[in-house]
């Protein structure tokens, strides 16, 4: 999984299966997409998310633990509290979209280094106001950095 290491599990398979069923209540899939559980079935892609955003995990296993049908737990939890329901539906929706294939149908590639200055002459807006010209009088400093 490239340059993040997925070391423990965060869901057993049991939540596994849970958090796919939910998962297609949000993103079910059609017009040529898959549904999030056809992309992530056995939940690599959620590891990815919370190993970046380790907040999302308590609100992701406190709907999970919830009793219901997914479709009512989420209308539940969209009514009474908007701001957990938005950070369980980010978590799936980020998971579902860092997936390479999601992204190919899409057209997305992902993202992608912009050049800097970004525009052309940019650069030179900086020096307009002399807020540099302390540093560029200064010249050329090198330390060297040891350990």
């Amino acid at each position: 999984m490239s340059d993040i290491e997925i070391t423990a599990r965060t869901l057993n398979a049991i939540q596994q299966k849970q958090l796919n069923v939910f998962a297609d209540v949000l993103i079910p899939g059609g017009a040529g997409l898959p549904s999030a559980s056809e992309v992530d079935p056995d939940g690599n892609w959620m590891e990815r998310t919370l190993k970046v955003r380790p907040d999302l995990k308590d609100v992701l296993l406190a709907c999970l633990a919830k009793d219901g049908e997914p479709e009512n737990i989420l209308d539940q939890l969209k009514n009474s509290d908007p701001e957990e329901f938005d950070k369980f539906a980010f978590a799936i929706s980020g998971a579902y979209l860092m997936n390479t294939r999601v992204r190919m149908i899409l057209g997305y590639p992902g993202a992608a280094t912009l050049p800097s200055p970004i525009l052309p002459g940019e650069a030179e807006s900086y020096l307009d106001d002399g807020i540099l010209d302390a540093v560029i009088n200064r010249g050329n400093i090198y330390r060297s950095i040891t350990n």
